[in-house]
């Protein structure tokens, strides 16, 4: 069971080039599988905590509390599933019964939306969840890449532009036909996570979501590694080095402005490969290490790096040692 040829589609849409590599969408099916099944998995002892064995929305909101642009994406999204339902509703002048696994204890329908920010209200204390009722935090990771696939899109054809929006239109769950997801995902578990609809649903846009993560950090690794920066971060103090890739480094600011308005130019003509994906990754994780953004190390041996960063650790808890002794 694959989903190489709808992440090929979903890595068209968020900007690689007109026919991504399989071998890299197997890269990025394997990652994001390996994320989802941890997500799951701390959704699943929370739901333990609570004293049941079926994952609810809550779950996975309460898992998710800690990222708020996150948040509003997710609550968005429900609501946009809720426009949708509204609509197929009616049209059809009948239910079609998506939403029931909504009903919890409330009795009658409650919107996705709704819901979720329900839950949201019972766990804010401090008024912290409020401006993403309303998607009034500013998400700088989603404007940049709305201008660098609008910068794609504008010299494309009306039939390479309608190719490119049913790649957008690509997900774990095509029409929400969640079987095939819910198999992948569980896997030998299957039978001992309950997941209702409704996460399923969630769990699917977080799956998207990542795959669009991976995308958006892989075409970062591509452009460092083409040394065509059109902005000034080539000029910024890179913060991390990896010497088994030629050429490449982290530098604090990465805005993607070279994309070419062709119909297979600029970044998007080469595909992403498999190594790219893989030092993407690499980066994220070492750039979300404790002192990463206090590094000023231009390139160094890791080994070297783990050893610098434990003696300023120590440096550190020896000096807060020094003021209250």
């Amino acid at each position: 069971m694959s989903f190489i040829t709808d992440i090929q589609l979903m890595m068209h849409g968020f900007g690689d080039c007109r026919r991504p590599l399989s071998e890299t969408a197997a890269v990025i099916e394997s990652i994001v599988h390996q994320q989802m099944t941890l997500f799951l998995h701390m959704a699943t002892d929370v739901a333990e905590q609570r004293g049941t064995r079926i994952v609810g929305p809550e779950d996975i909101l309460f898992v998710m509390r800690k990222d708020p642009i996150k948040l509003q994406r997710l609550v968005h999204y429900m609501g946009v599933r809720d426009l949708y339902q509204r609509t197929r509703t009616s049209t059809s002048g009948s239910s079609t019964g998506d939403i029931q696994d909504l009903n919890f204890e409330t009795g009658g329908e409650v919107s996705r939306k709704k819901l979720c920010i329900s839950f949201l209200q019972t766990i804010d204390q401090t008024g912290q969840y409020e401006p993403l009722y309303s998607s009034s935090l500013y998400d700088p990771v989603k404007a940049e890449r709305a201008i660098r696939l609008d910068n794609m899109t504008q010299g494309m054809s009306c039939q390479r532009y309608k190719e490119y929006c049913e790649a957008r239109k690509a997900s774990f769950c095509p029409r929400l036909r969640v079987n095939k997801f819910r198999e992948w995902l569980l896997g030998d578990e299957s039978t001992e996570i309950k997941l209702t609809q409704l996460v399923l649903e969630m769990l699917n846009r977080l799956a998207y979501e990542t795959v669009a993560q991976i995308v958006d950090l892989a075409l970062l690794v591509k452009r460092d590694g083409t040394l065509h920066n059109s902005d000034l971060s080539r000029f910024r103090t890179p913060i991390a080095f990896n010497p088994d890739y030629p050429c490449v480094f982290i530098h604090q600011s990465g805005s993607l402005q070279e994309i070419g308005s062709g119909d297979d130019h600029g970044i998007g003509m080469d595909p992403i490969t498999p190594a790219e994906v893989r030092e993407a990754v690499r980066r994220y994780w070492a750039n979300n290490s404790p002192l990463a953004p206090l590094s000023k190390v231009r390139a160094i041996d890791w080994k070297a790096y783990e050893t610098r960063t434990e003696d300023i650790w120590t440096r550190f808890v020896n000096l807060i040692l020094e003021a209250f002794t």
